[in-house]
């Protein structure tokens, strides 16, 4: 008959081994591309700083750098600054935003956040309005990283993108989750653990 207190002290190894990991540090910068049927709103390489100019209005996209990024936090994507004069409305689908997170580490990797850019930008004599908006998906991972983009919980993006102000910055940010890595050692650990904790249940069968 095995001692229970074998067996349980087996089955404590094992647990605290698997539990035993560490989630890495992030690193990343950012680029953009803007796409559209106008040449001068359209990039074919993506780039730190992109502008798209149409009509009387100018949306500058500018890059980031994280580094050593801890699980849980909330970074910067990037920034757009929106200038112009005069009246522009921007139809659904004429033009697209793609921003491009190139991960060094954990593990490297390019993902983007891809959606349309439309809306109404006015200035004038009674003040400036944009409601220019930004439309990508909210998730991209890339290895044991994903990042969630933070929409707006008011205004014409709502739960559903990024609103662009006129004449102001417009910070994009984000939540990085990582999930825990085993160690090289920790993983010959816990397989240790388990062999170990698969043998006394083996002899106590066979008692």
């Amino acid at each position: 008959m095995i001692h229970v207190r074998a067996l349980l002290a087996a089955s404590g190894l094992f647990v605290a081994v698997a539990t035993s990991a560490v989630a890495q540090a992030v690193n990343y910068s950012t680029t953009g591309r803007f796409t559209s049927g106008s040449s001068a709103c359209n990039q074919v390489v993506a780039t730190s700083s992109v502008t798209c100019t149409n009509a009387g209005f100018s949306l500058l996209f500018m890059g980031t750098t994280g580094v050593n990024i801890g699980s849980g936090s909330v970074v910067s994507l990037g920034t757009f600054l929106l200038t112009g004069t005069g009246t522009q409305v921007v139809p659904q689908g004429v033009v697209t935003f793609e921003l491009f997170i190139n991960q060094t580490t954990p593990t490297p990797g390019v993902r983007s956040f891809s959606g349309s850019v439309f809306g109404t930008v006015m200035t004038g004599m009674n003040g400036d309005v944009s409601t220019l908006i930004w439309t990508p998906g909210q998730f991209s991972t890339i290895g044991p990283v994903t990042y969630t983009m933070i929409y707006d919980n008011a205004g014409p993006a709502k739960d559903r993108g990024i609103g662009i102000p006129i004449n102001n910055r417009r910070g994009i940010n984000a939540i990085v989750n990582t999930s825990v890595v085993p160690e090289p050692s920790t993983t010959a650990l816990m397989t240790a653990g388990m062999f170990a904790l698969l043998g006394l249940v083996s002899r106590r069968r066979r008692a």
